[in-house]
């Protein structure tokens, strides 16, 4: 105990002895620090706020415009992982290097960041800038430059870059679409000029056949769930173009194609599972009907089929047409960002205290390791000697190192 309190009597002594010289180390110190302040540049932070994104594509929505029962056309959308979410990937496209590029080229960030070239004012980009997505979906864009009169305009044309992106995937996927089904509508025409013609002949040759309400049911029925199965095969292949063969969605879609194909065989057959018995009486079997009756049939089933989809067809085209040309915002913009009054950075109150605190208490530990060392010299003069000799070899060495090195 009485060793502790002579240490901080001790200590005390050489704090107050050079009470001055601590005193004018640290107010030097934070002088500098202040100084440093004032010529360190000043950064600003502009933060834009976007809404999260509606879960909706063109093929939903077209699905969704055209009333159709059994959504022929859903799915047709890209999937995202399960943990990630809509907000999550519109955060993601925030920070690749197409939008970089795009708020480069808008604002001409090239002069204005005084790079060499395109690719470093990309770069500069990307490093100041900060998204973050929170729980609720909601998204924060926020940048950071040294330009206060501009970081608003950057973060803001970075919202923007996002919906031009959106726009241009959608019209892509809408211009895919439309082109498979002009493929589907002008094979539909061509067999449907074919069906025609061929009852038409076969009319004249063989006068007209009546039959009864339910055969025409079992046709109807067939024709629809054959336009049923070209527009799911039609989706089929837009998903397979879109995804992988292992997609869930892919194998789903497949699954629907084959439950169709079945049904279908089940009207043509006249075959009806337990699950199929509120279809029971259209369960016609084709094939028992008189030969000259199968034949109108067959010829009448194909012409139905083929106007049934053909109506179809036409109607989705004419839809995605609308889609391609449709040009509305796909992003919501909850807070634009406005020029901000305060720097970010530095934060000079921090460095003007952390400077004022070290220095204080550098100087303190330097006068009293000073004094202890005097006082070391008066009560251990031998051991002090060789200490000093050894402190001096290695000062001699290190000067000399030092002198080998700059001759």
């Amino acid at each position: 105990m009485e060793k502790n309190k002579n240490l901080f009597v001790s200590i005390m002594r050489s704090v107050i002895i050079h009470r001055r010289r601590i005193i004018i180390n640290t107010f030097v110190v934070s002088v500098l620090a202040v100084v440093l302040v004032l010529v360190l540049p000043h950064w600003y932070r502009a933060t834009v706020v976007l809404l999260p994104p509606e879960k909706s594509d063109n093929f939903s929505e077209l699905a969704m415009s055209m009333g159709l029962k059994s959504a022929m056309l859903s799915g047709g959308g890209f999937a995202l992982p399960v943990m990630a979410s809509q907000s999550d990937l519109l955060a993601s496209i925030a920070e690749s290097r197409t939008v970089a590029e795009y708020v480069v080229d808008s604002l001409k960030l090239v002069e204005v960041f005084d790079a060499d070239d395109r690719d470093d004012a990309v770069k500069h980009f990307l490093d100041n800038i900060n998204v973050h997505v929170r729980a609720d979906g909601i998204i924060e864009i926020s940048y950071e430059s040294k330009h206060q009169d501009l970081v608003a305009d950057i973060t803001n044309t970075i919202a923007l870059a996002l919906d031009n992106i959106n726009r241009l995937h959608k019209t892509q996927k809408a211009r895919e679409l439309k082109r498979f089904i002009k493929e589907e509508l002008q094979k539909n025409e061509r067999e449907l000029g074919q069906a025609e013609v061929a009852l038409q002949e076969f009319q004249r040759e063989h006068k007209a056949i009546s039959i009864d309400n339910q055969t025409a049911a079992s046709i109807q029925a067939a024709a629809d769930l054959y336009s049923q199965l070209t527009l799911e095969q039609i989706n089929l292949k837009v998903m397979e173009h879109t995804h992988s063969a292992d997609h869930p969605d892919v194998i789903k879609l497949r699954y629907k194609v084959e439950e169709i194909k079945r049904r279908l065989m089940q009207i043509q057959e006249g075959v009806s599972g337990p699950e199929d018995s509120s279809t029971a009486f259209l369960a016609i079997p084709f094939n028992e009907l008189p030969e000259l009756s199968i034949r109108f049939l067959q010829l009448m089933r194909d012409l139905k089929r083929e106007e049934s989809l053909h109506e179809v067809l036409v109607t989705q085209y004419e839809q995605a047409k609308i889609m391609e040309a449709k040009d509305t915002p796909t992003i919501s913009v909850l807070d634009w960002a406005k020029m901000p009054d305060e720097d970010v950075r530095p934060r000079g109150v921090m460095i003007v205290l952390t400077a004022f605190f070290l220095s204080a208490m550098f100087s303190t530990v330097l006068v009293v390791a000073g004094d202890r060392w005097k006082e070391y010299s008066h009560t251990n003069p031998e051991n002090y000697q060789d200490i000093s000799t050894l402190l001096k070899s290695l000062r001699k060495d290190l000067f000399g190192f030092k002198k080998k090195r700059n001759s």
